[in-house]
């Protein structure tokens, strides 16, 4: 009897939390993780979405660090060296007709790219969130006449409309012009967007506490509905962001884009290249493989950003 009640002790706990049987204790805890890094996390380990994020550092790194290694200015005309192929007299990737280094405005197109693209999200997004959240908060009339207007807008292709902007303001044909204007007219979509997520989130439970809790209409649409809209909005800004640039090289290749004696982009650039396809190839392929190339990161990131948002998207392994 007593050997029996000794290991019967002996199988208990000496102290509360202890482990039965005395054996290896062993702690089995999970790291909570918030919301922010279980995105993170599910992106990081996005194969797509990480693989265009590299590829677009790269030419960030390109065009805005690679200026200061190769110190040729795209401005500078050499007449002795005029629509010199790649590798030939010290130009790696060759020379146009007046003699101007191609790569060296390869990284200029780059840096006026990017500078369109941020005046874009920086016009566009404010507008089309602000008229997305008042159409879809408030309802009612004032949904009926900012919807409206958009449809309004919407009827004419956007590429038409940008059309008659820029010939009626010629002063706007420059990387900051062309960047304000595609910003303005470039909000249409993510208004309708945050639109449809607003009539869905505004009748959520915690709104309808926030209501009884006397939250102002402002706080509930900065600090409620916005932040549940975030992932919407961050794949918005990627896929415009690629649009924007083909927009931008649409308008330069129609001749109402980027326009001036040492102004360039990407589009000025294979603008420019596409009469000589033929005789001087390595002006139009190389500007069109950079562009090309810059759209296709940009909607991989996009693509990433969307699957971590999306936790029940099968591709992407939390």
């Amino acid at each position: 009897m007593a050997t029996t009640q000794a290991a019967a002790e002996a199988a208990l706990p000496s102290e509360p939390g202890a482990p039965i049987g005395g054996g290896v204790e062993r702690e089995f805890t999970v790291k909570a993780r918030s919301q922010r890094q279980q995105i993170v996390r599910r992106f990081v380990r996005n194969k797509v979405g990480m693989t265009g994020l590299v590829v677009f550092v790269l030419l960030l790194a390109f065009g805005f660090l690679g200026p200061l290694l190769y110190t040729t200015d795209y401005a500078t005309q050499n007449s002795g060296a005029q629509s010199v192929p790649p590798g030939s007299q010290g130009y790696p990737l060759g020379s146009d007709a007046i003699g101007r280094d191609l790569l060296a405005g390869l990284m200029q197109g780059v840096q006026r790219s990017m500078l369109i693209v941020l005046l874009f999200v920086v016009i566009a997004l404010p507008l089309g969130l602000l008229v997305g959240a008042l159409a879809g908060y408030f309802g009612r009339w004032v949904d009926s006449v900012l919807m409206r207007f958009v449809d309004l807008i919407l009827t004419v292709p956007l590429l038409v409309v940008l059309i008659v902007v820029a010939s009626n303001f010629p002063s706007s044909r420059t990387p900051l012009g062309v960047g304000i204007i595609l910003g303005l007219f470039g909000w249409l979509d993510l208004a309708r967007i945050v639109r449809s997520q607003f009539l869905s989130l505004r009748e959520k439970e915690y709104v309808e506490a926030a209501h009884a809790l006397g939250a102002s209409n402002s706080r509930i649409i900065f600090k409620h509905l916005i932040p549940n809209a975030l992932g919407s909005l961050i794949v918005w800004t990627t896929l415009a962001a690629a649009t924007a640039i083909i927009l931008e090289a649409s308008l330069t290749y129609l001749g109402f884009g980027v326009n001036g004696a040492n102004q360039t982009s990407l589009g000025r650039l294979v603008s420019d290249g596409v009469q000589a396809t033929t005789t001087r190839p390595w002006l139009f392929y190389f500007p069109g493989i950079t562009l090309l190339v810059i759209v296709l990161s940009i909607n991989l990131i996009g693509d990433g950003i969307r699957d971590a948002f999306d936790p029940s998207n099968r591709r992407v392994r939390a």
